[in-house]
């Protein structure tokens, strides 16, 4: 996904084509929800009594998977003299301390940084990202009909059910100290919620 939507430079003629920060190459998400073979009409237990099914039947699991790439990235104003494929680390590499090669080329004095340039930079770069998604939602449901056509559900949902840790982009100021450090992530880790609907 490009987008030319701003200027690199302010007396730039164009604006600068680069890749969106809305651009994410891969994107995968499958979602399925399996009925518990219990109770009345069902392979097991189907001839419990009627307050039997209450109890037995009605059950569901579900579960969410979503994964996508992680957002582009770039430097803003800095003076890089390297090679821009050697600023990513291959994914086994990569560390909240260590997100990409600091050493690649960046100058990272501050006291070196110029007080009026011409960028040539890209502003993002496609091969270079910050962290994407990998969760699991996983729930638990259980509807229990009252009459004909009144259904008391029962859910108990996980949020990031694995807790699996997901996180922000990391800093990509050259002259930071925390330059290539992560400190945070999307969001606190597995969420446990537990709701109860009235359908008629």
């Amino acid at each position: 996904f490009m987008e030319a939507s701003g200027y690199l430079n302010g007396l730039d003629p164009y604006p600068e084509r680069v890749v969106s920060s809305s651009d994410f190459p891969q994107r995968f998400s499958v979602s399925s929800i399996y009925e518990l073979p219990f109770g009345k009409g069902k392979r097991f237990f189907g001839s419990f009594t009627r307050a039997g099914d209450k109890i037995a039947g009605g059950w569901q699991v579900q579960g969410v998977y979503t994964g996508q790439s992680g957002q582009a990235l770039g430097f803003g104003t800095s003076i890089f003299t390297g090679d821009i494929k050697a600023v990513p680390l291959p994914k086994d590499q990569r560390t909240a301390d260590r997100w990409f090669n600091i050493n690649a080329g960046f100058e990272r004095s501050s006291s070196r940084a110029l007080s009026f340039n011409y960028r040539t930079l890209n502003s993002r770069f496609s091969g270079f990202r910050g962290d994407g998604i990998n969760q699991w939602n996983l729930s638990v449901i259980k509807n229990t009909r009252i009459g004909e056509s009144k259904t008391v559900q029962f859910r108990a949902e996980g949020i990031n059910a694995l807790n699996h840790v997901m996180f922000l982009n990391p800093n990509t100021n050259p002259t930071s100290g925390g330059f290539g450090t992560i400190t945070d992530e999307k969001s606190s880790g597995r969420a446990i919620q537990l709701g109860l609907k009235f359908l008629w």
